[in-house]
């Protein structure tokens, strides 16, 4: 394990009861491999569906945005504290199979491109995700992500 709970809280901002990691096992350059265990007593499950259970996909869309903001903090390095991670785009999602509560999700990511945005510092950032159990992919989906100054975008909105 490179990352525990604890550890990825003081990477990402994201707490219970809406942090989706659990652990990184496994970073390379443009990659990253992760997990999260889902429990039946988790409060999403408690209203979808309330007679089949099954985890709602933009939380499992949410699960993989964050892992792959831990990849992009990582691939920046110290200077990531000064950049919002945000949800630009999401370029296909496809549900092959729900998660039930006491799945684990296999988490993983694949930095495919990352390109200016406009003329400043910021980012756009292409990224493959999915997320399997016991090996099967039950979801996968390309994300976009931008990478904006900190600063100047909470003196903006």
């Amino acid at each position: 394990m490179i990352y525990n709970k604890e550890q990825i809280k003081q990477i990402i901002p994201y707490q219970e009861p809406f942090l989706f990691i659990d652990q990184v096992d496994k970073i390379e350059d443009d990659k990253i491999s992760g997990s999260y265990q889902t429990q039946d007593t988790d409060y999403y499950f408690k209203g979808h569906f309330v007679d089949f259970k099954i985890m709602p996909g933009s939380l499992v869309l949410e699960a993989l945005g964050q892992i792959s903001s831990l990849l992009l903090r990582r691939k920046i390095g110290a200077e990531h504290k000064n950049y919002h991670f945000l949800a630009y785009g999401i370029r296909s999602a496809q549900f092959f199979k729900p998660i039930f509560p006491g799945d684990k999700m296999e988490l993983n990511a694949q930095v495919l491109g990352m390109y200016p945005l406009k003329e400043n510092k910021n980012k756009i950032a292409h990224i493959k995700a999915w997320a399997s159990v016991k090996g099967e992919i039950r979801a996968e989906c390309r994300l976009l992500m931008a990478i904006v100054d900190k600063e100047e975008f909470e003196e903006k909105f």
